[in-house]
Parts: structure tokens; C-alpha cells; sequence
């Protein structure tokens, strides 16, 4: 009779409790489901943006769900849409801007931006508010957004009679001298340590008015005479022992600057807690990155967000929702703040904390940034302008014969398989 009884009510919990579970399903797939990338509190600050907005009651719970780093999210999101599934929303780097709306795999967000639920981009910078757009579509809007900043050894300028930061690229390439110390022909500290990838050296080439590509491909040249005296001065210091590119292997450009033998370093924003914890034994300082003869003229980096056409017609106007939500000036501004990104409209510039030192680099950057994408959507020039770096850095490549190689390789593969 014991048993009897137990089995009842045991069956009645199950049937009470089966409307609740499919209650649960039910909502789970109406939920708006956000793909992110980022580690750290760059991550961490998304999910709790997103805890934000659903608590505000929405119609809709977005789902934040971490999948890797941007090669990650990019192989994660081509399986999913192959096999028809794929979330609502990505963040998504620039690298694969092109790729996607080519692809027809992201939803046009103009329509949004102009609607009842729109964006005002009256503050924003006009290159990036552009920087989506692809065939007369805007496909992708900014959200995490990087600018380069200059990172240096206060106690190494003092000790070298520097002053402060370098203000020009002129400026810049002398410090790197001066600061190189060499005791018995050891070098016991360089002067810059270089990253090995080309981001840094964009804000530099484009900054002498130099010109990798135009929007359309139409006009490529990664031999610009300004690329070639750029990426000449920087092999110059390589040559003469006061530039290093270390191997990844051994810790980077980072750690090179980090444990006092180098400088000087080109880098983003977003290590900067990073970067200051590991110093040892000097004070690190911040600073943009000098101007050249066109004056500071930088290249951003970083992701955005984007909807992709896997999310249903009758689920699109909630996602955009959210996306509107994490481009609100006072969310952008909290993000800024906690991540290491960048304020990058004006209405958030003007409520980020600047009181840490990168944030005012960072904040004075912004004005100076041009949102061209181009080199970076294109695998073959981007491919073909990092191995010609490489190769001028680490094997001493005559700079000019090299860029001139990269330049037909990239045209011709552009030419036979698209961009």
C-alpha cells in the first residue's frame, strides 16, 4: 500500500511538473540566442550586459554563449549555418565582414537603424558608423572597438634623456635608438619590441599617407611608397639591434616589454591591466601613437555585432533590440570602462571614466581613427601583407622587391578566387 502510494504521488509530481518543463523549453528557443568572443572581463563584461537587459523585462531573454576565440566563432558559426542552424546574433570580427554578407549569411541592419526602434549615428565617427557596409548594405556595426596606443618604460626614457612619449614617427624611430642598451655586444635592452602582425604598422603607413587598398579592390597597393619607407625604417631598426620581433613562443612582444627588455611597445588597449601587472621593476606609461606627415591617423581594430539571417523574421526585431541596447551610449560607456575597448561615440566618450591613463590615449585616439576595414577583409591582401612583413623583419627581405611580390601574389589570387 506504502509502495502504491509513493508511485502516485510520484506521477503526479512528474505530469505537474511536465507543463513546466516544456514551459522552460518553450522559452528557451523563443530566446534570443548571442554567439560572443572575448576572454577575461572583455567576455565577462558581455555576459553581464546581458544579465542587464534581461532584467529590464524584455520580450524576449537573450542567451550569451561563449564560443572561442574570433577563428573559433568563425569555423562554430560555418558548421551551424551549413546545417541550416546558427544563433541570432554574433559578434563578429572584421576579418569576416565581407566574408559573411557575402555569403548572404547576415541581415541588412539599415532597415533598423532607420526605424522607430533606430540608432542616432549623428555622433559616431562617419568611417565607422560606414565601416559595415558591403554593396550597399550595412551589415555589421562596432561594438568592440580597439585603437593602438604606444606603451613604454618611464624609467627607461628618464634614463635615455627623453622627456616624454614620442610625438612623431620621426621622434618615435630616435627613441628606439637612444633607449637600446648594449653592454659587451649583448644587448641587454632594445628600444621597441615588435608585434608580429601588421595592425600597428597600418596606423604608421596610413599616417604618412600611405594607401593599402580603396573600398572597391580596384586600386590595391601594398608597395605604397609610404609602406616601403615605413616598413624600411622599421627593418632598420631590426638590422641595427634596436627593434627585436620576439617569437610567440617566448612570451611576444609582451613579455619581452614586461620584464624590462624592451622599451617600447605598439599595442591595443585591452592588455593594459595585463600589461601593468606584469611590469617588473619600472612604471608604465601609455601615449598614441605619433603622427606622421599626414598627421595621427589610426587604424581600429577589435569586432562588432551582427544578425545573421539563421534568426527567424518574427525574432528579428528583439534581436535588434539587444544590439541597440549594447551600442547605448551609457552601456558602451560602462563596457569601455570595464573591457579596455574603446568609448567610441561621442555621447559615450563623454560619460567613460578617464581617470585610468589609457583612457584618456584612448579617448584622445578616437578622434583620429579611420574605420576602413578593407585591408582586413580581404584574406589574399591581408595574407599576403603579413608574410611580406615577416619576411622583411626576420630575414632582412629588400623591402621594396618584397611588397612589390605581395602586390601582384595578392592580385592575381583575387583575381582567380575573389577577395
Amino acid at each position: 500500500m506504502r509502495i502504491h502510494s509513493i508511485l502516485v504521488s510520484l506521477t503526479i509530481t512528474i505530469l505537474a511538473m511536465t507543463p513546466l518543463a516544456a514551459c522552460n523549453r518553450a522559452a528557451e528557443e523563443d530566446a534570443i540566442v548571442y554567439w560572443r568572443t572575448l576572454t577575461g572581463r572583455a567576455g565577462e563584461a558581455q555576459d553581464e550586459l546581458a544579465s542587464r537587459y534581461n532584467a529590464s523585462g524584455p520580450t524576449r531573454p537573450v542567451r550569451a554563449q561563449f564560443q572561442g576565440g574570433y577563428g573559433d566563432l568563425r569555423t562554430k558559426l560555418l558548421t551551424a549555418l551549413a546545417g541550416g542552424g546558427g544563433p541570432d546574433i554574433t559578434q563578429l570580427g572584421s576579418f569576416e565582414i565581407l566574408e559573411f554578407a557575402r555569403a548572404g549569411a547576415l541581415v541588412d541592419l539599415q532597415p533598423f537603424v532607420d526605424g522607430p526602434d533606430g540608432i542616432d549615428l549623428a555622433d559616431w565617427p562617419g568611417t565607422l558608423a560606414d565601416s559595415g557596409r558591403v554593396e550597399g548594405g550595412l551589415y555589421w556595426l562596432p561594438f568592440n572597438v580597439s585603437v593602438p596606443i604606444l606603451y613604454y618604460n618611464a624609467e627607461a626614457f628618464t634614463e635615455a634623456g627623453l622627456d616624454g612619449p614620442p610625438e612623431t614617427w620621426d621622434d618615435f624611430f630616435e627613441a628606439a635608438r637612444r633607449l637600446t642598451v648594449v653592454e659587451n655586444g649583448r644587448t641587454m635592452r632594445y628600444g621597441l619590441a615588435l608585434w608580429d602582425m601588421t595592425w600597428p604598422i597600418v596606423s604608421a603607413i596610413w599616417s604618412e599617407g600611405g594607401m593599402l587598398t580603396n573600398g572597391d579592390y580596384s586600386a590595391i597597393s601594398l608597395d605604397h611608397p609610404a609602406a616601403i619607407a615605413v616598413l624600411t625604417r622599421f627593418q632598420e631598426l631590426v638590422k641595427e639591434g634596436a627593434a627585436i620581433l620576439p617569437e610567440q613562443a617566448a612570451g611576444g612582444h609582451r613579455a619581452w616589454f614586461t620584464s624590462g627588455r624592451a622599451a617600447m611597445i605598439l599595442d591595443s588597449p585591452a592588455p593594459y591591466a595585463d600589461i601593468t601587472r606584469a611590469a617588473r621593476g619600472f612604471n608604465v606609461r601609455t601615449a598614441q601613437y605619433p603622427a606622421g606627415t599626414a598627421g595621427r591617423v589610426y587604424a581600429p581594430g577589435g569586432g562588432g555585432i551582427a544578425i545573421l539571417a539563421s534568426c527567424p523574421e518574427h525574432k528579428r526585431a528583439d534581436a535588434w533590440r539587444f544590439v541597440r541596447y549594447l551600442l547605448e551610449a551609457e552601456n558602451l560607456a560602462w563596457y569601455a570602462t570595464e573591457s579596455g575597448y574603446a568609448p567610441f561615440t561621442a555621447s559615450a566618450r563623454a560619460i567613460a571614466n578617464d581617470s585610468h591613463p589609457e583612457m584618456a590615449d584612448i579617448n584622445g585616439a578616437l578622434a583620429h581613427i579611420q574605420g576602413d576595414f578593407s585591408l582586413n577583409m580581404s584574406p589574399a591582401l591581408r595574407d599576403a601583407f603579413d608574410r611580406a612583413f615577416m619576411r622583411i623583419m626576420l630575414e632582412g627581405a629588400d623591402v621594396g622587391e618584397t611588397l612589390r611580390t605581395a602586390n601582384a601574389e595578392a592580385a592575381r589570387r583575387i583575381a582567380r578566387d575573389g577577395l
